[in-house]
């Protein structure tokens, strides 16, 4: 059986805190504090290989928006998109066929670096929106890879699983705010295509105000991510997962120690040099940044 892949990544790539912050010294920094704005994909895409685009939520992106974001990435790396929440949290997939087809045609000039389309739901989409949803999903372009993302647990039975797997639509599982690691890693064992879209995310509310370093220790969900996605790869199944600063206050840290649970190559953040820092410092080894291995 051939191995399925892992891809690791963050949710976004543009974070101030993300820089050197004087009145923290305790900051790990990604990018440099003279890195341009414009110049921060292309950074992010030599230290990971996967992220998450916010900003499509909000509104279709414009057709030089996405070849922009192509041209600035390596071949291989790859993009998921959330559906505009157009569709989802305003019409609550009950009408605006017409900006799904636009949003899906705008993502296809990705190609092969379009690894999911979102479809991310409010968590007020009950169990009892299921006729909208049935509705729905047969609207879907084939030949694109789409996720669903449910807010509700209530929404994890069989009867959701076939309805995905007759439309070919992944599940969204993970460690969020509404559906836990406890909840989630179950349901890896009956997904209903063969790749799952994973979002390990933490508390919105009430949580951590800056993301500047590793601050909480969530060593334990990691662990186990990692050796559920490690079993799924060897069922030759794939997994997009997607990391946020809330987890443990700075993502592309914890995508690291992630990865290296993986046993994934690391490679350096777009600073100089990796360096311990923080409560709890990164002190992980590294190998030659995707780009410079392949030069």
């Amino acid at each position: 059986m051939t191995s399925g892949s892992i891809y690791v990544g963050c949710q976004g790539w543009r974070y101030a805190d993300w820089r050197a912050v004087a009145p923290c010294p305790d900051a790990t920094p990604f990018y440099r504090a003279n890195t341009p704005a414009t110049h921060e994909l292309a950074c992010y895409s030599r230290t990971f290989d996967l992220v998450e685009v916010d900003s499509t939520f909000y509104a279709v992106p414009q057709a030089r928006t996405l070849e922009g974001w192509a041209a600035q990435t390596p071949q291989d790396f790859r993009f998921t998109l959330k559906l505009p929440r157009a569709l989802t949290h305003e019409a609550r997939l009950r009408r605006g066929r017409g900006t799904l087809l636009e949003f899906c045609k705008r993502s296809e000039l990705l190609g092969p670096k379009l690894a999911a389309i979102l479809i991310q739901l409010p968590p007020s989409f009950g169990t009892d929106e299921l006729p909208a949803l049935e509705r729905f999903l047969p609207h879907l372009p084939a030949g694109l890879p789409f996720a669903v993302e449910f807010r509700d647990p209530g929404w994890l039975n069989w009867r959701t699983l076939e309805l995905l797997c007759r439309h070919q639509v992944a599940l969204t599982l993970g460690e969020t705010p509404w559906i836990d690691t406890a909840t989630s890693l179950p349901w890896l064992e009956h997904l209903p295509v063969d790749w799952v879209y994973v979002r390990i995310m933490g508390a919105k509310q009430g949580g951590l105000e800056r993301f500047t370093h590793l601050q909480v220790n969530r060593d334990r969900e990691l662990s186990e991510w990692a050796a559920a996605l490690k079993q799924l790869a060897l069922e030759g199944r794939n997994a997009c997962v997607l990391l946020d600063n809330h987890f443990q206050g700075f993502s592309p840290g914890s995508a690291s120690l992630l990865k290296r649970k993986l046993g994934q190559p690391i490679h350096p953040f777009p600073r100089d040099s990796i360096h311990s820092g923080g409560q709890l410092g990164l002190d992980l080894d590294v190998v030659p940044s995707r780009e410079d291995a392949t030069m």
